[in-house]
């Protein structure tokens, strides 16, 4: 869609006009505000009436021009080679057949009528010189250089640079080049000519908007609204730079402005405001406006709106209903994003063929999504479903596939591979392991574990805050790696359940996670390894540390009557670990 301003053609074409012309050039130039205000609707209405009521040449071309603004061009060309018949020596509707030539990729048919236009009118009438370099900036299919010394010719005659118009469109042009330096001076220069021109402070905000300037783009819009508020175009793009900014509620009402403004009926816009409504996070708006479309739009692209909203709505059963409709009813318009909403969705389901079905679809999305790390909500979903040993697969890819890894995915990479680890030899859904090698395998998992919560720990204290749950399941892993030699074992774990205690114990922690259970086995797992070393004083120290927090505990009553037995810790690797804990910490979830 096109919006290049034409304030030019308002008083050039009426020059010398009758006594009658007043009142059509009046509805002329209203319709070219409405086509510069994206008012669609309304242009369309005024110059079909025109055309209508007097199918003159000018006529015929605004009517043409319309058309090609909105991309209508066999419209466009019909209505061009209308006026060219009704007079043959009105150059405008053959410059207007240019721009139809060039929005069908003919370059050359485009370049022989616009120089023989030029020729015609021997190089001195303005309105042809600018309205042909205009058609060079209209379509894909552009010449910014051919339209720059189109321009310039027609500048030169502007002897009083009174002419907006032509600054405006050399601008256009400059822009198509990516010359902002050049593009944002002539746009100036339309200002010092037209300083409330709502368009050029837009046009400006649109070359900081490109550049991903949001917040200078967003000055600009803000002084475009300014000049004009009913400047449609403005509002679209002031959505664009909020939506970048991330501020999705504002972006929304904006988008719904520039609808209201421009009178639009174009479903793919009207669309479009859902979507700004779900990432504002209004779910329920955004179903609201999807089902007064209801009807009124036949696009499959209703189906991919409301499956996203039903998923911000936790209704995942329409969301799985709307996207599945969507997927088999537009196959070419698919983009990962509808994926990893129905991979979500389907997890929300929680049965066995859902998680599946999730898992396959996240995966489809998960290459290409490039604002979240949807291996994450893999390898979640893998270890809600207690296959840890693909939980701690995808919790690695998480990791490799994330500038800035999150604390927790070394926590959640650490339980699965911890998890997992006992598992080894005897679980049906993994990967056989030989007997043999069964140690091995296990040990692994452990050392694997042990690392991640290293690596944990380190970035956490390196923010200079503390995770002490960490040193425990550190500790933990490193007594299952050894755990064939109960010494060695209890060597290498002691000094990390210590740092575990010394962190959960301290006096100045404002931490209020309850650690009791968790110290009470870092107390036994040191007394039996004291108890190993036949260091019977100071395994009574950790039994006395226990029963100071359960005086009844059983275990250490009997250790302390009977014969002293060397304990193992007492939470199991398959033990539910403390999943809680480490989400309320904010040191944990960054």
């Amino acid at each position: 869609m096109m919006n290049t301003p034409k304030k030019l053609l308002f008083t050039i074409l009426f020059a010398g006009a009758s006594l009658t012309a007043p009142v059509v050039a009046q509805d002329v130039q209203t319709a070219l505000k409405d086509i510069e205000a994206d008012r669609f609707p309304k242009a369309e209405q005024t110059l079909t009436q025109l055309a209508s009521s007097a199918p003159t040449a000018d006529n015929q071309f605004y009517l043409g021009y319309f058309y090609l603004r909105t991309g209508q061009i066999d419209k466009a060309k019909a209505a061009f080679e209308k006026g060219a018949a009704a007079d043959g020596k009105n150059q405008l509707n053959n410059v207007g057949l240019a721009g139809v030539a060039l929005a069908k990729k003919d370059r050359a048919t485009a370049k022989t009528l616009i120089d023989n236009a030029v020729s015609q009118t021997k190089s001195k009438n303005q309105d042809v010189l600018i309205r042909a370099g205009e058609m060079y900036t209209l379509s894909e299919t552009n010449d910014p250089a051919e339209a720059l010394r189109l321009l310039t010719i027609a500048d030169e005659k502007d002897k009083k640079n009174e002419n907006a118009e032509i600054e405006m469109l050399l601008g256009d042009a400059y822009f198509l080049k990516n010359d902002g330096g050049n593009a944002i001076t002539k746009y100036e220069n339309a200002l010092a000519v037209s300083p409330n021109l709502a368009e050029a402070n837009y046009k400006i905000g649109r070359l900081y908007l490109r550049g991903k300037n949001y917040t200078k783009a967003q000055e600009y819009f803000k002084l475009a609204i300014q000049n004009d508020p009913e400047f449609a175009p403005t509002y679209l793009a002031y959505a664009d730079a909020l939506a970048n900014s991330r501020a999705y509620k504002s972006a929304a009402q904006n988008y719904e402005l520039y609808v209201q403004k421009s009178g639009t009926n174009d479903p793919e816009r009207l669309l479009d405001v859902a979507r700004y409504r779900f990432l504002a996070q209004d779910y329920q708006g955004a179903t609201t406006y999807l089902d007064q479309l209801k009807g009124k739009v036949n696009n499959p692209i209703a189906d991919r709106m409301y499956g996203w909203a039903y998923y911000g709505l936790n209704q995942p059963q329409q969301s799985v209903d709307a996207l599945n409709r969507f997927i088999s009813s537009a196959p070419n318009k698919v983009i990962y994003d509808d994926y990893k909403y129905l991979g979500r969705s389907y997890g929300l389901l929680n049965t066995p063929e859902a998680d599946s079905l999730s898992i396959v679809n996240l995966e489809k999305a998960a290459t290409q999504d490039t604002t979240e790390n949807l291996y994450r909500d893999i390898a979640k979903k893998y270890y809600d479903m207690k296959r840890y040993d693909k939980a701690a697969a995808y919790y690695t890819k998480t990791i490799q596939n994330d500038k800035k890894p999150q604390n927790n995915d070394y926590l959640w990479l650490g339980l699965a591979n911890y998890q997992y680890a006992p598992r080894v030899g005897r679980d049906s859904l993994a990967a056989p392991v030989d007997s043999a090698s069964i140690p091995q395998v296990k040990q692994s998992y452990y050392l694997r574990a042990d690392s991640a919560f290293a690596q944990m720990s380190q970035k956490i204290e390196a923010d200079g805050k503390k995770y002490p749950l960490a040193y425990y399941y550190r500790a933990q892993s490193i007594y299952y790696a050894n755990a064939t030699d109960p010494i060695k074992a209890g060597e290498a774990a002691t000094p990390i359940y210590q740092k575990f205690i010394e962190q959960a114990t301290a006096p100045d922690s404002t931490d209020k996670t309850d650690y009791k259970r968790y110290l009470i086995t870092a107390y036994k797992a040191l007394a039996g390894f004291n108890i190993a070393k036949k260091d019977d004083a100071k395994a009574k120290e950790y039994f006395d540390k226990v029963l100071e927090l359960n005086p009844n505990d059983a275990d250490v009553k009997k250790a302390l009557e009977g014969p002293k037995v060397a304990p193992t810790p007492t939470t199991r690797p398959g033990a539910k670990p403390a999943t809680k804990a480490p989400a309320k910490k904010s040191s944990a979830s960054k």
